[in-house]
């Protein structure tokens, strides 16, 4: 569950009253929990809808409490994030091609998501976890131990049933609970994965209906994002900690390829270099070839000097470091054989004005303000130098070879 657990639909009396009501109580009976939890709040699920307490249910529903069933929580937090029209196209095309008939009536936006709860419930998960990928994210890029890199298509449900089992017996372990879900979208260049996954329990003071205080305990929601580049043998990985970053390199090789040392951990290779911006100054942000790009600037560089101080000079400008730096004087060629470039914040204008930031942290850490961005931004490192990796033609069994760059 997210750590905060708000509705915004099923607290609301004249969004409750426009569900179709045969509906609305087929959700609320589809597991006996739910009626005996709403009996013990002092709600009956009356039978006849002029007589059914409406605005009792949503007071219930505006303060769960640790009693309140998992199963309801979990229903509940779905169907009201999801029960929206910027939803609706993407819950259709689902159901369509997972073969679910929907009738011929036109269902509202909270109709349809509980009958597709009801139906399907991994479909609601599938959108909920697609949609987490537009936030900002911090990726570490793994590589494949061997010189062959094979390709990945969309993988078997059997495959990624055993990484959720061997994630949940993770997971546990570390006291995040059970319930891991894998969720894979395939791409052109990448198959991209979201894993769902709890965090540790935690608790909270609440103020029950009554006016007495309480509390809550729940498990924190956690999304963690993956990207398999079978050109490169790359496996980018968004996550808080480097324990999961080995445990996904792990079961990921043990499943996919069948070696759970298939992508090197303990001595990853190095992916990102900034040495471009010491070679060729502000032509390292030539962007003109680069399709969807208007302006690359160098926002923000982090330079570390020869000294036993782990001396990190900081610097920022409105619009260009590099700029800033002539300004004064100083030309990085000119000090290269003393100083390090750890850290680069780049400003990215894409076509249509919108800006974005990239963040380079050599050997193998970028950021992204959206994972949308990544392929075009891809291709501007690539083409200016920032990757150290240089891919060979792809061979006729469909594999790479991978070798670094003599830079």
């Amino acid at each position: 569950m997210p750590e905060s657990f708000r509705l915004k639909r099923f607290t609301n009396v004249a969004i409750l009253k426009r569900i179709d009501f045969p509906l609305l109580l087929e959700f609320f009976e589809s597991d006996p929990e739910f009626p005996r939890f709403l009996a013990k709040r002092g709600l009956t699920l009356a039978r006849d809808v002029e007589m059914f307490d409406y605005e009792g249910l949503a007071r219930i529903l505006m303060s769960p409490s640790v009693d309140t069933p998992d199963e309801l929580l979990d229903a509940l937090y779905f169907v009201d994030n999801l029960a929206d029209p910027d939803c609706y196209d993407r819950i259709l095309e689902e159901c369509e091609t997972a073969g679910i008939d929907l009738g011929k009536t036109d269902p509202s936006p909270e109709d349809l998501t509980l009958r597709v709860w009801l139906a399907a419930r991994n479909i609601l998960e599938r959108i909920h976890a697609e949609q987490y990928r537009v936030r900002r994210k911090k990726f570490e890029s793994f590589f494949a131990a061997g010189a062959k890199r094979p390709p990945l298509g969309e993988p078997p449900a059997a495959v990624l049933t055993a990484i959720e089992t061997d994630l949940n017996e993770w997971y546990e372990f570390k006291k995040k609970g059970r319930g891991a879900r894998v969720f894979p979208f395939a791409r052109d260049d990448a198959v991209w994965f979201l894993v769902r996954h709890g965090q540790r329990i935690k608790r909270e003071g609440t103020v029950e209906a009554d006016g007495e205080p309480g509390r809550i305990f729940y498990r924190p929601e956690m999304f963690d994002v993956l990207i398999y580049y079978p050109a490169s043998g790359e496996l980018a990985i968004h996550t808080e900690t480097k324990g999961e970053q080995k445990a996904y390199c792990r079961y990921f090789g043990k499943h996919f390829f069948d070696d759970i040392e298939f992508f090197l951990f303990e001595n990853p290779v190095a992916k990102y270099t900034l040495q471009p911006l010491i070679d060729l100054g502000r032509d390292a942000l030539a962007c003109d070839d680069i399709e969807g790009i208007e302006c690359i600037q160098l926002h923000e560089l982090h330079i570390m000097h020869d000294s036993d101080q782990e001396d990190i000079e900081v610097r920022r400008a409105s619009e260009d470091v590099l700029r800033a730096l002539e300004s004064q004087g100083r030309n990085l060629k000119d000090e290269e054989a003393s100083i390090e470039l750890v850290k680069a914040k780049f400003m990215v204008r894409f076509a249509g004005g919108k800006e974005r930031t990239v963040i380079i942290e050599p050997p193998k850490t970028a950021s992204f303000d959206r994972e949308a961005d990544n392929a075009v931004i891809h291709e501007w490192l690539q083409k200016r130098g920032f990757i150290r990796l240089v891919i060979a033609e792809v061979s006729s069994n469909d594999k790479a070879d991978v070798v670094l760059a003599s830079r």
